[in-house]
């Protein structure tokens, strides 16, 4: 082999960061405590990211959200079941409430620090939801791209309530 041969230089490009960066995490249901499986597969990597660009472009242009998921049949069930079986006594929004408060204890456990870890059913949070969800919902309406209806319900969907 010939050292006359030239020798070309391998460079990986130097990253280009944005100014700012929104991380989000996926939010979790308000049925349950967080499991390890929430925070080892998807807090932990969302907290990682934030704390990265923190360091790369500065804490005051990075935020990180995630939050309790309160809406669902999952969460509407699992109260219903807990309350049935004598495990929990009080509205559907205490359950979340309490799960969401559990939800943030855990997350403080792991050191794991979102700038925001709001619920999207409690307290201001729950007006911020339904007022941007309404403007999205009309505006589709209003551009013809959502019709309302109104349905039957069929009569096994239909629960006795006593």
């Amino acid at each position: 082999m010939s050292d006359n041969k030239e020798k070309k230089n391998f460079e990986i490009p130097r990253p280009v960061f944005p100014k700012r960066a929104v991380v989000t995490g996926g939010m979790p249901y308000g049925n349950k405590e967080l499991h390890f499986g929430h925070v080892g597969g998807m807090l932990v990597f969302a907290d990682t990211y934030a704390r990265f660009l923190r360091d790369r472009i500065g804490k005051e242009n990075v935020i990180f959200v995630s939050g309790t998921d309160c809406y669902g049949s999952p969460i509407a069930e699992g109260w219903r079941v807990k309350v049935k079986n004598g495990e929990f006594e009080g509205s559907l929004e205490d359950f979340v409430q309490r799960n969401h408060n559990k939800q943030k204890e855990t997350l403080a456990a792991y050191g794991i620090a979102p700038n925001l870890f709001a619920a999207s059913g409690l307290g201001r949070s729950k007006e911020i939801h339904a007022s941007v969800t309404d403007r999205f919902i009309s505006s589709l309406h209003k551009k013809g791209q959502l019709n309302q209806i109104t349905t039957i319900p069929h009569q096994s969907c239909q629960h006795s309530h006593r």
